[in-house]
């Protein structure tokens, strides 16, 4: 019997990652353009196609703005975006919000490959920034509303997994192309990121919209049907009721006790503590300064005396890999917050190593070495940890009928953070500006000490829970430090989850009823 029930719960889990690899073709499409972008500033082809005229090299280069302007228009419409997403998720449902992610996807990419000017790449961008910031709240909250328990945090580390892996590739192929003595040198490459929103729009019409969503639309039946769908037929009846059940009282206690799902109730009663720890939770992630070895990576090498830095490129990538990979381990077995904690002094360490480093000896092989190699050490720790568990944490912290609010908003101050890195960093970079160049290692050895003070004392445990469990600590206001051991009751604030669901189906019945006298 035993082996039966875990032949069945295999079978079910398959069935539920095919449909969560859908919505991560968004992820794809993010991590090869994030690769090949970084890619293309180091590329003399994409230099001589779109950069200005240095009469004193006698060569066409991207000026510091130009840099910072093809970085932070993207992330700078994700912000906006990532607002428009929230309501969107609330109205319209995920499913509709990825399939208009995909869609912009596809036109900022025409609009990119058919670029023969600076500006127009521009206009290419900002659409891919919008595309970006919608992606990034439908994934998220597509697989946290309908993955199970067990399967929840392994599900949600697929988001950075594939962002690396999709880095990855994404560096190959800008490897493999850059020899080309033509504009198909960036063009050829950009053109391989048209296959994975074309795979979302060609399979998003076989999965179903979030439970969740459905219920916190009073649509009891079709979040049933959703749930029985997301989880097989192979999975007892009685337990997918028993869920939707859980998820339908839930809601029914929160609507009670926190009013209606507007903008303004993200900064009300408990949902306040939940807004402004996933914020935090994103803001960490960016304090880690993974958008500076992200964006700006083979710039940095070739700036810093590496002899290969799109090969360098590659390796760290790979590197992103591999800690991907081991994060799949360690979100089951180990919490939340060691993993975070953990991460974060080893990515300060490596921070503070290369700035030192490469103030003491500026300019030598050494120094060029030890740079690849804490920045390896980095993107592996970042793979393993805040990579995978912000996001981790963005999908489990908001209610249900906060969530695509929450995660927008989370989102967009995330974003935000990143346009000030992007734009920014050119300059720190440039020997025209400021030129600090390893140096910046200081400056996000710093910001990473923030992040830890945040996971020690304020971010709460949330292995191993339901999201209504999640809700429920919340809503009975239990501290950080007691969520790993607080034992629930289904019960807030003296109103229980059951009596919520027998009212909800009473009103059922009762509507039920008074059609048939109608009748």
């Amino acid at each position: 019997m035993a082996e039966a029930n875990s032949y069945h719960y295999k079978r079910s889990n398959a069935r539920l990652i095919r449909y969560c690899l859908v919505p991560a073709t968004l992820a794809v499409i993010y991590g090869m353009g994030v690769a090949q972008t970084s890619g293309f500033l180091a590329m003399p082809e994409y230099n001589q196609d779109f950069g200005e005229y240095n009469p004193a090299t006698g060569i066409r280069a991207l000026t510091a703005p130009q840099i910072s302007g093809l970085t932070g228009t993207t992330l700078g419409a994700a912000c906006v975006s990532a607002i428009f997403a929230g309501t969107v998720g609330t109205r319209y449902g995920r499913k509709i919000g990825l399939i208009l992610a995909a869609i912009l996807y596809v036109i900022g990419l025409i609009l990119n490959c058919a670029a023969r000017s600076y500006a127009v790449v521009i206009v290419g961008k900002v659409v891919l920034g919008l595309a970006v910031g919608l992606a990034a709240n439908f994934v998220i909250a597509y697989w946290a509303e309908t993955s199970p328990v067990k399967m929840r945090g392994l599900i949600t580390v697929l988001y950075q997994a594939i962002i690396n892996l999709a880095q990855f590739v994404g560096a190959c192929i800008v490897k493999g192309t850059n020899d080309l003595t033509t504009s198909w040198a960036w063009r050829g490459s950009l053109m391989t990121e048209f296959i994975p929103p074309l795979i979302l729009l060609i399979f998003i019409y076989w999965i179903p919209e979030t439970p969740r969503w459905y219920a916190s639309h009073g649509q009891k039946e079709k979040a049933r049907e959703s749930m029985r769908q997301a989880r097989g037929p192979t999975w007892p009846a009685e337990e997918v009721d028993a869920e939707v059940d859980d998820i339908v009282g839930m809601i029914e206690i929160e609507r009670q006790l926190e009013g209606s799902s507007s903008w303004i109730h993200c900064f009300q009663g408990t949902e306040l503590r939940r807004t402004l720890l996933s914020i935090a939770a994103l803001l960490s992630q960016e304090f880690s300064g993974v958008a500076f070895i992200a964006g700006y990576g083979t710039l940095f090498f070739s700036l810093s005396g590496v002899s290969d830095p799109f090969t360098t490129n590659v390796i760290s990538s790979m590197c992103g890999i591999a800690g991907s990979l081991t994060s799949f381990v360690l979100i089951k077995y180990v919490g939340r917050r060691k993993i975070l904690l953990v991460g974060t002094v080893v990515q300060t360490i490596c921070m503070f190593a290369f700035a030192i480093i490469g103030v003491a000896t500026p300019g030598t092989n050494a120094a060029a070495r030890s740079l690849v190699a804490f920045v390896c050490i980095f993107a592996f720790s970042y793979g393993a940890s805040w990579g995978p568990v912000a996001f981790v944490l963005i999908g489990e912290l908001p209610s249900t009928k906060l969530r695509s609010k929450t995660l927008a908003l989370a989102t967009s101050v995330g974003w935000s953070f990143n346009v000030l890195i992007s734009v920014g960093m050119p300059y720190l970079l440039s020997d025209a500006y400021v030129m600090l160049g390893t140096k910046v290692g200081f400056i996000f050895g710093g910001t990473e000490l923030l992040a830890f003070v945040f996971v020690l004392f304020f971010l709460p445990e949330t292995k191993d829970r339901t999201l209504e469990e999640i809700d429920e600590m919340f809503m009975n206001k239990v501290p950080a430090s007691g969520f790993k051991t607080y034992v629930t009751t289904k019960t807030v604030q003296g109103i229980s989850v059951q009596s919520e669901v027998e009212s909800v189906v009473g009103e059922d019945k009762a509507t039920v009823s008074n059609f048939e006298r109608v009748a």
